[in-house]
């Protein structure tokens, strides 16, 4: 055995559940790529997106989030049908390339409740169906940002409850005539099954409601019927929530006596938490940067020596490596170790780590735009990755040129970095002119703050790639139109990024008022009571660090409180609006800075009403602007067919931007 796999040792053992044999200890969870057809058929593009993580060595991959019927379960768009037999024959050919691979597919069976998809139910005249005609809280928020009303919910009939039981049966049976030997029932994050089986949404008076043991009842039922359809030579692999994480929410005491009930039914138990309908618990279901490692552990381990071997038990939540989930199942805590995010920033993760070339593993930045894109029903895609979601038009990877060409990249940051990498892997012979002493551009301002460690691992991350891909790398080199000229390149990608943006404001130049950046460096100090001006992802995310060092911070946007946190990912947005009023920091929208002063600063508001707010340090956070005199001035080097504009000196974006701008543009050179 290699010291790489003696060292996961405990991840690389396999095990045998009802003949079905797992390779390993590691679960591909369940994720929402949003590429299915517009009938919830499989795609060529839904496959592609699954295989890499297959082929990459997961034991199980679970095809995430798919509805129970297309009458009322489904909750967004892109998802699959699984109720309807011509699901089969694309669900045939999904296990086929999944299961070629030595991995076990599995499915995530879902019903929304009243979290469906209200917006696709109204054009169908109906509305999001519940054990109880609640709204989902989600909705009540977005409603009141727009002065709104949310929309009903219909509490479901007898009939209609026995129906939705069906329906999970008949679901879970077209995907064992599709040769699937697992399913995943989703009764977690306050699915339907949870929306029974809580209180906190469960108010009906029937035998569907009130006691513990009819709130139970609609979970036991559904889960007979699915075992009466698929037989007991079949893994049945519930998911729970073991904290709703909310008021009156199930807590995990509720939820072993829950499991207790259920042990002989289901074969594993795929512990998380948290309640999707709830905007600010979602940040523990999909940890954001802001939130620790291995978050939901304890939980699985509590329900683990509850129920002792008479169910598997696996863990899930920001478990972002082999090294986590090793040190997880060496201490006995759990049987299985799901990842979602590791797969989508680099699917051979696994492979890599049991060569020992962990250094070489593309980390996740938990930035969540996976994630984020599917809340707006968009397809699945990756900051760090560029080529998740469109494995379709990269089957091989990226194809060598037809033509070596030579061709010199401006910029060492992101998008300079991952267009050298791109275009070496092309073939061509690059030389890249960075005029600091360092790659990695404005990242290094970027990972000063304490929670965002994420960033700065891919930033180590791509730095050593860059370093040892066979590009010409040239620091302290200011690439003038002279130095470029002798290169005599056949292409030209000036990847110059961005300067801090300086408001004309009357005062700006005072002692007190500092950049960001060096605020966020420790260049600078910050007095006790501060104000940052501007509330997007940076200034917020400042904001953050300087109250969690005890400052009294104000935040202070010209936008409206729907614009808050620009650059975030939703569920970051959320994360951060929570932490932020958890460290006490006001929040001031839809207001100008008039003037900064030494002791503050003076504002108008959108109804005209001035004001003036004290503070002995002012941080500015008010964006970049491309260095457009830079790009000017060498753009005219090469023909024009043959320079590239990429990164922040393009558009003003964030890594993503950054990546795909570099990776978009050198993959057609």
């Amino acid at each position: 055995m290699s010291k790489a796999m003696d060292r996961y040792k405990n991840v690389f053992s396999p095990i045998t559940i009802k003949g079905v044999e797992f390779k390993n200890r590691i679960q591909s969870a369940p994720m929402v790529p949003c590429l299915a057809t517009p009938e919830g058929w499989v795609t060529k593009e839904l496959i592609e997106f699954y295989r890499p993580i297959a082929k990459g060595g997961a034991a199980s991959v679970t095809i995430g989030d798919s509805a129970i019927n297309w009458q009322h379960a489904m909750d967004h768009e892109g998802q699959l049908n699984l109720g309807h037999d011509n699901v089969k024959m694309g669900l045939d050919e999904l296990a086929d390339e999944i299961q070629r691979y030595g991995a076990n597919i599995s499915i995530e069976l879902n019903h929304g409740g009243r979290f469906s998809n209200s917006m696709v139910l109204a054009e169908k005249g109906l509305k999001p169906v519940s054990s109880t005609p609640l709204p989902a809280e989600i909705d009540e928020y977005f409603a009141k940002l727009k002065g709104e009303t949310p929309g009903e919910v219909e509490e479901m009939s007898r009939e209609l409850i026995y129906k939705t039981i069906q329906d999970y049966a008949d679901a879970a049976a077209r995907c064992k005539d599709s040769g699937f030997k697992m399913i995943m029932i989703h009764g977690a994050h306050g699915m339907l099954p949870a929306q029974f089986l809580s209180s906190y949404v469960n108010r009906r008076t029937d035998r569907y409601g009130g006691s513990f043991e009819n709130r139970a009842r609609f979970c036991i039922e559904m889960l007979d019927a699915v075992r009466e359809k698929v037989g007991e030579n079949f893994i049945i692999e519930y998911r729970i929530s073991a904290d709703e994480l909310v008021e009156g929410g199930m807590k995990v005491e509720e939820v072993i006596e829950f499991v207790k009930l259920i042990e002989d039914k289901i074969d594993i138990l795929h512990v998380s938490a948290g309640m999707l309908a709830n905007p600010f618990v979602i940040q523990y279901m999909i940890q954001p940067n802001y939130i620790p490692y291995k978050y939901n552990v304890h939980f699985a381990e509590k329900i683990k020596k509850a129920v002792g071997d008479s169910v598997k038990v696996a863990t899930v939540g920001s478990i972002m490596n082999l090294e986590n989930a090793e040190e997880i199942l060496a201490r006995g805590l759990v049987d299985f170790v799901a990842m979602a995010r590791p797969f989508v920033s680099d699917p051979e993760f696994m492979r890599k780590s049991a060569h020992g070339k962990e250094e070489d593993i593309r980390p996740c930045l938990r930035c969540n735009t996976c994630c984020g894109r599917a809340a707006f029903f968009k397809k699945t895609r990756c900051a760090v990755n560029p080529i998740n979601g469109r494995e379709t038009y990269y089957p091989e990877g990226v194809l060598k040129a037809d033509e070596q060409k030579k061709v010199v990249i401006v910029g060492g940051g992101p998008a300079g970095m991952q267009a050298a990498l791109t275009a070496v892997e092309r073939g061509h012979e690059v030389v890249l002119f960075e005029k600091s002493d360092k790659l990695g551009g404005t990242l290094h301002h970027a990972t000063d703050l304490e929670f965002k460690e994420d960033l700065s691992n891919f930033l180590n991350w791509i730095v050593r790639q860059t370093q040892k891909c066979g590009a010409e790398i040239k620091l302290n080199t200011e690439a003038t139109a002279e130095v470029i000229a002798k290169e005599n390149p056949d292409a030209l990608i000036l990847a110059v990024g961005a300067e801090p943006f300086i408001p004309n404001i009357s005062g700006i130049d005072n002692d007190n008022v500092h950049w960001v950046g060096d605020i966020d460096s420790g260049k600078v100090e910050a007095g006790e009571k501060v104000i940052v001006i501007g509330g997007g992802l940076t200034g917020a995310e400042s904001a953050l660090n300087l109250a969690k060092q005890g400052k009294d911070v104000t935040i202070v946007d010209m936008c409206g409180p729907e614009d808050l946190f620009r650059g975030a990912a939703l569920i970051n947005k959320f994360s951060l609006q929570s932490l932020l009023e958890e460290n006490n920091v006001e929040i001031v929208t839809n207001t100008n800075v008039e003037e900064i002063t030494t002791t503050g600063i003076k504002t108008i508001n959108s109804n005209f009403r001035k004001n003036e707010y004290e503070a002995d340090t002012v941080v500015l956070a008010v964006g970049m602007k491309p260095r457009k005199q830079t790009i000017n001035e060498l753009r005219n080097l090469v023909p024009p067919t043959e320079v590239f504009v990429i990164g922040d000196g393009k558009e003003i974006g964030d890594v993503y931007t950054a990546v795909h701008s570099g990776f978009d543009t050198a993959v057609e050179i």
